[in-house]
């Protein structure tokens, strides 16, 4: 039996250890070992993991991790005792892994290539740090060790799922030691014969056909220095599976295959890379059929190195690829990666592939646990992955929520939905939707959309292609019902802004509109939505009051008087409002640098600005609108509240005015013991950045409240 000392000597360096974290690391040892006498809960013991980790030196807090990560302690062991005894990184680090791991919903009985591919990138998007994805790789790798002791029926299951799941991901990450195990060793529950057959004609075990290779690497360090030629030099002997891919492919046998071994040479510039050619050519004889300078004639994607095959000490022939370190970027992480080559060119969530790059060009330096510190990043991603019923993966832009979920897998189901189960719980339309959910629409048949699904303020939807949908049903409809609609909705914004001296006029005037009906109609149609009404209506409000001795952050930026919004930072650069969207002082707004025309101003929301590609994006930068001194005027604004009273109700109020930041004057609660109903009269400071429209939509969803209205500017 295997002591916690014993355990910590095996997976840890101690001096590179001392005090608090030398004490983490021993009690790790401790625990992962008191699971080994707990009743079984999974086959694969972390102690098992950490051993495969700590063998492609990993740092200490990662195999701390592991240690800690085993599901036969969890109960035990839960997050506030680890973040008390280790600290609230590694909670969250373990609690990272765990969560991957209870992550069960690989069912590929009827997933094509497009929904495989979205559940790779699922599981990356779901890693807060890359070190839980290689933890949960090494997971599998454990259990692939142990699945000759399962039943046939799993042995299959598993061994599919690493092929198409896991063995992908470690290629992509660039984990060489992981990645071969993984493609063996599901290779040889899916085709034993082919394993076998592969296995008995390589004439070596794979630890001496390492050796050969380190010792060919040993001769070429000797040739470079001879000539006082700088250079890396790496190497590898195929694993079986690759060599059972390269044979399908070719349609060879083994003995026609010249790349089992393979050396590669990095050097400073391309005439360093034909002298080495040179060296290599003078030294050792070479099949000159095998010979291609990818150099001199680079292949469509842009890949370049010279690639020859050479006959090495024993008879053996040896690939050697030559090239600059520039080259090896641009195959590695460039259009002409090999990993995407490896995997037939699929495509990939762009801001996640970045990602990628950056921790596959760190772990080239997997020799300093240090590096694995480094990489302890989240995985960017511009999408999430959420799940069917069926599960089905779909693919939403990062803020969706279960309405954007509803229109993407069909319009009319959007338009039917009247609530959604996220993981089994009814949750609101408007909770956003986080990579690994569960979703369920809830609906009814032949639905109509509600127009306040259409209101920025109540964030139902974060998609332009479902507000799209929603206004396409919207402008399909009776012109008489839009207006009749939008008519309703303008009086119940005057009654909530306490606003009887706005006339229609006004309004019409502010949106540049001919008439009443056409205000009417577009409100109905949600051409103007609530936000921008009630927003129009404010201005008309606000009186025009000197500042409380608030020093204006304008004048401070010095912007010219005749420009209506500014770049932050930047104040003096020209701008100029989109006319896509029309933008108004008090919208959410973004600049976008465009080529040649200088800054252009778009509201946040503009359908353009939201189907920016990923590049695109780069060039949206801050700006600010440029309210006058009188503008910035503060003023006091009386809110009513009628809500059915319950514990934590004025906490909530309180919590959305702060949230909003919004100053809270005076306030007045009364309760009727009777009924349990709730009045309150709220007294806030407003200034031109408040949007009342906005405090109104957000207090009234609040639980138990029935309405919020302005009684007094």
């Amino acid at each position: 039996m295997t002591t916690p000392v014993e355990l910590f000597k095996q997976l840890f360096r101690s001096e590179e250890l001392d005090g608090p974290e030398l004490e983490k690391c021993q009690l790790a040892c401790t625990i992962a070992l008191e699971a080994l006498n707990l009743p079984e809960k999974s086959l694969i013991r972390s102690v098992d993991v950490a051993e495969i980790l700590a063998a492609i030196k990993v740092d200490h807090e990662t195999l701390v991790a592991t240690l800690l990560s085993d599901a036969n302690i969890e109960e035990f062991y839960d997050r506030a005792f680890i973040e008390e005894r280790f600290g609230a990184p590694m909670a969250e680090l373990v609690d990272g892994i765990r969560r991957l791991n209870k992550f069960k919903d690989f069912d590929l009985s009827h997933r094509s290539d497009v929904q495989n591919e979205r559940l790779r990138q699922m599981l990356l998007a779901m890693t807060s740090d890359i070190r839980i994805m290689i933890v949960k790789l090494a997971y599998r790798v454990a259990r692939l060790r142990h699945l000759k002791f399962e039943e046939p029926s799993v042995r299959q299951q598993i061994a599919e799922e690493t092929q198409l799941i896991f063995s992908p991901l470690a290629n992509r990450l660039g984990i060489a030691q992981l990645k071969w195990e993984l493609e063996d060793l599901s290779f040889r529950y899916l085709h034993p014969d082919d394993y076998k057959d592969i296995a008995s004609q390589l004439a070596s075990k794979r630890g001496q056909r390492e050796a050969y290779i380190e010792s060919v690497i040993e001769i070429l360090k000797t040739l470079l220095a001879s000539q006082n030629i700088e250079g890396k030099i790496t190497g590898r002997p195929k694993h079986i599976y690759s060599i059972w891919r390269k044979m399908k492919r070719k349609n060879l046998p083994i003995d026609e295959l010249y790349d089992l071994r393979a050396v590669r040479i990095y050097v400073d510039t391309v005439k360093d890379c034909y002298e080495v050619l040179g060296l290599i050519h003078s030294h050792w004889s070479y099949i000159k059929d095998e010979f291609d300078d990818y150099i001199t004639t680079p292949k469509d994607n842009g890949y370049q190195s010279i690639h020859t095959v050479i006959i090495g000490p024993e008879g053996k022939t040896v690939e050697i690829q030559i090239r600059t370190y520039e080259m090896h970027h641009h195959a590695e992480y460039g259009v002409a990666a090999h990993w995407r080559y490896k995997e037939g060119g699929k495509g990939i969530d762009q801001n996640l592939e970045k990602s990628i790059a950056n921790v596959r060009q760190l772990l080239e330096n997997g020799d300093d646990p240090e590096i694995f510190k480094e990489i302890s990043t989240e995985l960017l991603s511009q999408h999430i992955y959420v799940l069917t019923p069926q599960n089905e993966i779909v693919t939403l832009r990062q803020g969706a929520t279960p309405l954007d979920f509803a229109y993407n897998i069909h319009t009319e189901l959007g338009h039917g939905c009247r609530g959604a189960k996220i993981n089994g719980r009814i949750q609101p339309l408007s909770t956003l939707l986080k990579t690994g959910d569960k979703v369920e629409v809830l609906a009814v048949k032949n639905g109509a959309p509600s127009r306040n699904w259409l209101n920025p303020n109540l964030g139902y939807i974060n998609s332009s292609s479902t507000r799209t949908k929603i206004k396409s049903w919207f402008n399909k409809q009776n012109r008489a019902q839009n207006i009749q609609a939008g008519e309703a909705l303008f009086n119940r914004e005057i009654r909530r802004l306490h606003a009887a001296q706005v006339k229609v006029a006004d309004i019409v005037e502010r949106f540049k509109l001919e008439s009443d009906t056409e205000l009417f109609e577009a409100l109905g149609k949600g051409q103007v939505n609530e936000r921008q009404l009630a927003n129009a209506i404010q201005e008309k409000l606000r009186p025009q009051q000197k500042s409380f001795g608030f020093k204006s952050a304008v004048k401070q930026e010095t912007v010219p008087e005749d420009q209506t919004v500014y770049v932050v930072g930047a104040p003096k650069l020209r701008t100029q409002l989109a006319p896509c969207c029309h933008p108004q002082k008090g919208d959410d707004i973004v600049g976008y640098v465009t080529r040649g025309r200088g800054i252009t101003v778009h509201r946040s929301d503009c359908p353009n600005i939201l189907n920016l590609t990923h590049e695109e994006l780069q060039r949206i930068i801050e700006v600010s609108w440029n309210y006058a001194e009188a503008d910035k005027a503060s003023f006091t604004a009386e809110l009513s509240v009628t809500a059915f009273d319950r514990k934590g109700l004025l906490r909530d109020v309180m919590g959305v005015l702060t949230d909003l930041d919004v100053n809270l004057i005076d306030s007045q609660t009364h309760t009727d013991s009777e009924d349990r109903t709730v009045s309150m009269k709220l007294t806030l400071e407003v200034d031109a950045d408040t949007h009342l429209g906005q405090v109104l939509d957000n207090i009234e969803r609040i639980q138990n409240i029935e309405s919020a209205s302005i009684t007094k500017i």
